[in-house]
């Protein structure tokens, strides 16, 4: 009968040769278990019902110190106003009541103010701003518009036919600068006596011009006061 081989009979040399291998075996497989756990440890589970989003490139979020300061724009403020000549209000603003017209003897809406004065009187500036336009106007007659900040628009007419030399268009205006004096061109204010047509536009919509001017300068300008 042949005889078994068994590990036994192996030389002292092959028997610790066996011994080292399985003992790398067995330290590396503990190697392995240790780091395993340890990625499993520092990696946070994903929620399955949480999905990944990812912005675009164009989207994503710079570093805090990369991020330009962007200045913002301040609300424009509302011009204050004074009046552009010394005298009375004749005719009030009215875009909802008709307002009776002594020239065309009818009833119409009035789109300004008329404020009656001296015939030549001068007549100034409401706020700073540009000369945006110089016309005659078929019903108004000589017509200076001048913008101001905040999308305001006041509306000077029935001027002198001659204009100062520094009033064209583009020209920059300060507050109480001449801009014409008062004359007869307005040919549906005939009628009337010499005054300037004074109209305010906020955002292209006629409003009332003097709820916009100061309380000192309608008081000091056209006698008008506050009711307490």
């Amino acid at each position: 009968m042949d005889k078994k081989f068994t590990f036994s009979d192996q030389p002292l040399t092959s028997k610790i040769i066996y011994g080292v291998v399985i003992a790398i075996l067995c330290i590396s497989a503990v190697v392995v278990g240790i780091v395993a756990a340890n990625n499993r440890k520092t990696t946070a589970p994903e929620d399955p019902d949480t999905p990944n989003i990812v912005a675009p490139d164009n989207e994503q979020t710079p570093p805090a110190d990369d991020v330009p300061d962007t200045p913002v724009d301040p609300v424009p403020s509302e011009p204050t106003l004074v009046s552009p000549v010394v005298g009375t209000v004749s005719t009030e603003h009215s875009m909802t009541i008709p307002v009776f017209s002594d020239t065309l003897r009818e009833w119409r809406l009035h789109t300004g103010v008329d404020i009656s004065t001296q015939e030549n009187a001068e007549i100034y500036a409401a706020a700073d701003g540009t000369v945006s336009a110089i016309y005659s106007d078929p019903m108004y007659g000589m017509t200076v518009e001048i913008t101001h900040r905040g999308d305001f628009k006041t509306i000077y007419s029935n001027l002198s036919e001659t204009l100062p030399a520094s009033v064209a268009v583009g020209k920059t205006i300060s507050s109480g600068d001449l801009i014409g004096t008062v004359g007869d061109t307005a040919m549906c204010e005939l009628a009337q006596e010499p005054h300037l047509h004074f109209g305010l536009k906020v955002k292209g919509v006629a409003v009332n011009p003097l709820d916009y001017l100061s309380e000192d300068s309608k008081k000091a300008s056209l006698g008008m006061t506050t009711t307490p």
